[in-house]
């Protein structure tokens, strides 16, 4: 038998590899949330259109997730991964031409189709490691994807402080650009699933997600729990401002309001890049059920102390409770990544656990100022952390 000459990467490798692209390719969509709401006049975009353009892009990954799985089932990852490069190339571009709301709101609209193909690749990498290996993989993946937004807010902050907003979206589309070789460049292993099969239609894909009882259990609790995230990341500053009386604790960066909203983005996300690698290998020791457990357990312990206390020992337990949620967040895509595998169809599987996950993400902070008004803002949280701990809970119990 003659030599592949040239076959897949190692699993590390290839994540590695994968993981860089897609950190390159979401640095646009990181610059937006730090950037966005303080340019919006001029831009001419008044702030309620803001909000509609930093959520479409979850809209309509409603719908794109479970085609993206069946592209990717039908034609493997090459070609849709490469496409999807190049698409979040043209809307990062788009961000900075000036072209008015609808424009904007269409570029959104791509990333968001393109995010879907990227989030396929990423699960199409980690597949490549095996069963034992998936909660390492998993949190390496997303580690060096939180790199890459971690690094678009606060580099992209930057160049729009010194320089101005469009050189700041030149600056980022130019590293993005960068993916498009990085994509070429991936030798991906074999898929989980032939690559001849017929796409399924969305309304099929979730009636075979839904077969089994851990799987739906699982949709469920990737469900909750990125509900509650929504519902922390979008209300946790005016938490603090009320309970802190709104005093910045490094006031020096009130000049530069760019670099500070980088700063507080970053910090969520860094979590995620510093501690998932370290919790999914965890995971990968004591079983992801078993994992889930003890990280929701530290979740609502942290999270009443959150609301329970006052000054420093409020912001560490935020922290603590910021990092076990980016745990939940990795060991939950650890746990479908293995679901998935063990189904007919892994690639619809993981397009429709993505779906249950962008929409709880979506509807987050739509609860969140909803019943603010009604049980308050520590309610929420207290409320959200146990509907969490019980999700996963039910999940265990069927696993």
């Amino acid at each position: 038998m003659t030599p592949n000459p040239n076959p897949p990467q190692r699993p590390e490798r290839l994540v590695l590899i994968v993981g860089g692209t897609i950190g390159l390719t979401i640095l646009g969509d990181s610059f937006l949330y730090g950037t966005l709401p303080i340019e919006a006049q001029n831009l001419g975009l008044a702030l309620p259109l803001v909000g509609i353009l930093l959520s479409v892009n979850r809209l309509v990954r409603l719908l794109s997730n479970t085609w993206a799985s069946s592209v990717f089932e039908k034609w493997g990852p090459r070609r849709p991964f490469v496409f999807a490069v190049i698409l979040a190339l043209l809307t990062t571009a788009a961000y900075g031409a000036g072209w008015g709301f609808l424009a904007f709101f269409l570029a959104r609209m791509g990333w968001g189709i393109a995010w879907s193909a990227l989030r396929q690749g990423g699960y199409q990498a980690v597949w490549a490691g095996g069963d034992k290996v998936k909660g390492r993989l998993m949190g390496m993946l997303w580690g060096i994807i939180r790199l890459g937004s971690a690094f678009g807010v606060l580099f992209g902050g930057y160049l729009r402080d010194r320089f101005g907003y469009r050189t700041g979206v030149g600056g980022i589309a130019a590293l993005t650009a960068l993916a498009i070789p990085a994509a070429l460049s991936i030798r991906w292993a074999a898929p989980p699933s032939p690559a001849t099969v017929t796409p399924m239609p969305l309304r099929q894909g979730w009636r075979e997600a839904l077969k089994t009882a851990p799987g739906r259990r699982l949709l469920l609790a990737g469900f909750v729990h990125s509900s509650f995230e929504g519902v922390l990341i979008s209300t946790t500053s005016l938490f603090l401002a009320g309970r802190l009386g709104g005093n910045l604790l490094f006031p020096g960066l009130g000049a530069r309001i760019g670099t500070l909203a980088g700063v507080l983005l970053a910090i969520r996300w860094t979590s995620d890049m510093l501690f998932g690698p370290a919790i999914g290998a965890l995971s990968d020791r004591v079983g992801q059920a078993r994992a889930l457990l003890v990280l929701a357990g530290v979740l609502l312990a942290a999270m009443a102390g959150v609301v329970g206390l006052n000054g420093t020992p409020l912001i560490l337990c935020l922290c603590v409770m910021f990092i076990s949620s980016g745990g939940l967040m990795i060991t939950l895509a650890a746990t479908a990544s293995g679901v998935a595998l063990k189904t007919e169809r892994p690639h619809i599987y993981v397009g429709v656990y993505a779906t249950a996950h962008d929409a709880g993400a979506a509807l987050g902070p739509l609860l969140a100022y909803f019943a603010t008004g009604l049980i308050g803002l520590a309610g929420q949280y207290l409320l959200g952390a146990a509907v969490t701990i019980l999700a996963i809970l039910r999940y265990r119990r069927s696993a």
